[in-house]
């Protein structure tokens, strides 16, 4: 038997067919490649947002850390691989050690949260150096991992790109197969791993596909014929060097297109920040709203760049075609400006959608569309900037991993700066809309100096081409300078009719006060109203001071509040005998907007016994180790983004060790804006780590507070008739008809026992597992059923508060007089509230018979009084 003779011909076919099998391998497991890297931002970013906080600096130093190692990769790689022979080896290790990186992220996070928290406890280096230690930390323990992603695309095209003529191709190719990846991978992990999974397990899953590529990528690189060509690759590239040189563009041009790739990665992260900052208002305030901006801007990113790989070698005049690019992305992006300011809020878009399982999709749909409206446009040119400026730069393709190492740095390195100054400095100092303006601006200057530099193309018709299109974006951005900044509205401001006192872009958040022209002014955060003075408003503000302070029996003790909101809750705990008071505000605009609040607040800000703590307040109970006897905990909406972590297990545990031996923890459970579901998971998670809790109504039964303590309740009824006696405490609680402690007390719903029951088995919310805030948010569609529902659930539930009660009176006749109010005011609060479920029906009649039982029982339950005013005859 004799060997089949192979023709050099015939060899040279069959490894062609095998590099043209392995190059479409390679894409797919690139495009999971880019998956992965997508998650593990999203991962890597709740988790140190955990350690650090969720204000504007940290989270802005994270991803600058984060970005950084990308650039960092991008540079070392790309000069490691030009050295070496075999870029799919280089390739498979990088994909090993970011597999491996993502099992040890966990420990090293633990590690590091230990270290952050020692030098915060014992080293006093104010705002900026614990800035600068942030940074320092998160960049170390980043570094690698960021490195190791940044560097597989200049390897990759290392291995991809033989001949100059085909780069751009290549380059435009993977660029936009990766970022297809990365949209893959920011909608699992926003919309399904993490809420299936686990914050973990879901970096694991991406830890295994990476693991899994680098195994398929080793395996592919023992095959002869593909190490045939991998092997002749060098020879090849010797061989066309000559022609290499003829086609490549001049050193002027390529040091050009690498400042215009920088800036214009300057320009795409800041107009990403102000579309978010807009687009917040429009879609929601949720994590959901959050990952579909992203996925929306990422598609727009890969659509361009796939567009262009298909022209851009065969045109000689890219330095004309990258300026055209970036004057066009300016106008796109000022035109896009009507939209933002135009746009009604996707859940109104959506009114007649019929409430069904499949509303969340609709709803996660609509997102997407007003997110492409305002976006697609421009971030499809922008995907065309990175490709037509690889192939500027890249001068020698023997050298194709440091030019494209070097390109992809600048990019990125342009993008932390553009994100950094548009969120800290542009939005506060001259708002979202001029700072749009502002950086299309930058971006049409770029774009001019480009194409006049363009040598393949006459003076006067660059000078046609600049005066032509600088005219354009010129007249738009002076039209709309001219026609005044936008006031971004959203759905809950927008059914109030509002007139605007107060707005500011700062920093982190928008922060409006407006007056709803019945006489009341709110604050609302990024669009969702948190405080003001509306009587429903005070109902939460006050109930979170004076319930804490009422039911506690530390004298003077010492309060954390979190949240300041309008500073109704901060006064109310002042008119107690407290020895200090420590509130931590996360947005530093709503403080500055508590001067629209007099009534609310007086001037509790300029108290010597108040301190307020401008951080996170989650930050703070892990890194202080001051102990409080009344912690209370304003959270908004755990629906809203990075709220939940203020509703999870570990929250309360750090809490608990903020808390003295005799003290009590509050918190405010919004009923109205989650199923039932979610808040007997709210009511279970607080009773894994407060097993003594209780459950209270508002006084004008609009919300529910839990009630922690480290032992069994016991409520004093001397000391709690002593403080509601005092002049100040009365003044705070008589608009909300509490006069007496029977009037107190006919706001308990249930003790420790009977919670455990109504809580059940349900699910724990934990920084794992964060169900409450990625479950999408329905609220906005089904409030009244959610308010109904769960307001029945607690009635039926509900007990009298007698068996918590303790120093009821000195003799048996005043003891059995009390107890014969308190159940009386048990029975006719029943009765009440089941006339505000009737009431909300818009059955008046059932209603207002409830309401009269109820007097008849006890003439003094008069609580359904505002709850007829809040909610008039339909």
């Amino acid at each position: 038997m004799t060997d089949k003779h192979i023709e050099p011909s015939e060899e040279v076919s069959i490894s062609r067919s095998q590099e043209g099998t392995v190059r479409l391998v390679i894409l797919v497991l690139f495009f999971l490649s880019g998956a992965c890297g997508l998650t593990y931002e999203v991962v890597w970013m709740r988790m140190l947002t955990l350690v650090f906080g969720a204000t504007a600096f940290a989270t802005s130093t994270i991803l600058a850390s984060f970005f950084g190692g990308l650039a960092l990769g991008g540079v070392y790689f790309g000069r490691v691989v030009d050295k070496g022979r075999n870029p799919l080896l280089v390739y498979a290790l990088l994909e090993a050690g970011i597999g491996i990186f993502a099992f040890l992220m966990p420990l090293l996070f633990s590690g590091l949260t230990e270290i952050y928290v020692s030098i915060s406890r014992h080293l006093a280096v104010g705002f900026y150096g614990i800035s600068l230690i942030r940074l320092a930390l998160s960049f170390l323990v980043l570094l690698i991992p960021a490195t190791l992603m940044g560097g597989t695309l200049p390897v990759i095209i290392k291995f991809f790109v033989t001949r100059q003529e085909r780069l751009g191709w290549h380059v435009g190719q993977l660029y936009a197969v990766n970022t297809f990846g990365a949209v893959v991978g920011t909608l699992t992990a926003g919309f399904f791993f993490i809420l299936m999974l686990g914050v973990k397990e879901t970096a694991y899953v991406a830890g295994f596909v990476n693991l899994l590529i680098a195994g398929v990528v080793l395996a592919l690189g023992r095959r002869p014929a593909v190490r045939r060509v991998v092997d002749t690759r060098p020879r090849e590239r010797e061989k066309d060097r000559k022609e290499i040189r003829e086609e490549a563009f001049s050193s002027k041009a390529a040091h050009l297109a690498l400042w215009a790739i920088g800036l214009s990665g300057f320009c795409a992260l800041a107009l990403e920040v102000f579309w978010t900052r807009a687009l917040v208002f429009f879609l929601d305030n949720s994590t959901h709203a959050f990952t579909t901006i992203l996925t929306a801007f990422l598609v727009g990113i890969a659509v361009g760049s796939l567009l262009i790989a298909r022209f851009v070698d065969t045109n000689r005049k890219l330095l004309a075609w990258l300026g055209s690019t970036e004057i066009l992305i300016g106008v796109s992006a000022i035109l896009a400006i009507p939209i933002l300011s135009n746009s009604p809020p996707v859940f109104q878009s959506m009114a007649d959608v019929s409430v069904d399982s499949m509303l969340p999709w609709k709803w996660m749909g609509m997102r997407f569309v007003n997110s492409l409206a305002v976006m697609l446009v421009p971030t499809v040119l922008m995907g065309m900037a990175f490709p037509l400026a690889s192939k500027i730069y890249v001068r020698n393709v023997n050298r194709v991993g440091t030019a494209l190492g070097n390109v992809y740095a600048v990019n990125t390195i342009g993008g932390v700066f553009g994100s950094v100054v548009a969120g800290f400095a542009l939005i506060p100092l001259i708002g979202v809309q001029n700072g749009i303006i502002l950086i299309a601006a930058i971006n049409v200057i770029i774009g001019c100096v480009l194409v006049l530099s363009e040598p393949g193309m006459q003076y006067r018709m660059r000078l046609v081409t600049v005066v032509g299109l600088g005219l354009l974006s010129g007249s738009v951005g002076t039209f709309y300078l001219t026609s005044g900044a936008i006031i971004l509205t959203s759905y809950y401001e927008e059914i109030e009719s509002p007139e605007v006192l107060s707005y500011e872009e700062g920093i982190g958040a928008t922060v409006k006060v407006y007056d709803d022209r019945v006489g009341d002014r709110t604050l609302s955060v990024n669009g969702f109203p948190v405080a003001g003075t509306a009587l429903t408003m005070q109902d939460i503000q006050r109930a979170l001071a004076h319930l804490p302070l009422l039911l506690s029996n530390v004298p003077s003790p010492r309060v954390n509040i979190v949240g300041f909101g309008s500073g109704g809750t901060s006064w109310g705990v002042m008119q107690y005998d407290v020895a200090a008071v420590d509130c931590v505000e996360l947005v530093p605009a709503v403080v500055a907007a508590a001067g629209w609040f007099p009534e609310t607040n007086h001037g509790v800000l300029s108290d010597p016994r108040f301190n307020l703590i401008r951080g996170d307040g989650r930050n703070y109970a892990l890194v202080t180790d001051e102990e409080y006897d009344v912690i209370s905990v304003d959270a908004t909406s755990p629906k809203m983004a990075g709220n939940g972590s203020l509703y999870a297990l570990e929250f309360y545990e750090l809490l608990k060790e903020r808390l003295s031996n005799d003290g009590l923890l509050v918190q405010w459970l919004p009923f109205h804006l989650l199923s039932d579901r979610e808040v007997r998971m709210i009511a279970k998670t607080f009773l894994t780590a407060f097993p003594h809790s209780t459950l209270w109504f508002t006084p004008l039964r609009q919300y529910v507070i839990l009630v922690g303590t480290q032992e069994s309740l016991e409520v004093d009824f001397q000391s709690l008739s002593g403080k509601l006696a005092m002049s100040n405490v009365q003044r705070e609680l008589e608009p909300l008809n509490v006069t007496d402690p029977i009037d107190f007390l006919g706001s308990f719903v249930m003790g420790e026992e009977a919670l455990a029951r109504y809580a059940g088995d349900a699910d724990i919310n934990t920084d794992n597992r964060p169900y409450l805030e990625f479950v999408p948010a329905m609220a906005y569609f089904v409030s009244d059923m959610y308010l109904l529902r769960n307001l029945r659930n607690l009635m039926d539930s509900r007990e009298s508060v007698f068996p918590s009660l303790i120093n009821i009176g000195e003799t048996n006749e005043k003891i059995a007089a009390v107890v014969e109010r308190v159940q009386k005011r048990f029975e006719a609060t029943q009765h009440s509230i089941s006339g505000d479920i009737l009431l909300r029906l818009g059955m008046q009649e059932q209603a207002e018979a409830e309401y009269n039982t109820a007097l008849q029982i006890d003439p003094q339950e008069k609580n359904w009084l505002n709850t007829i005013w809040l909610y008039p005859r339909r």
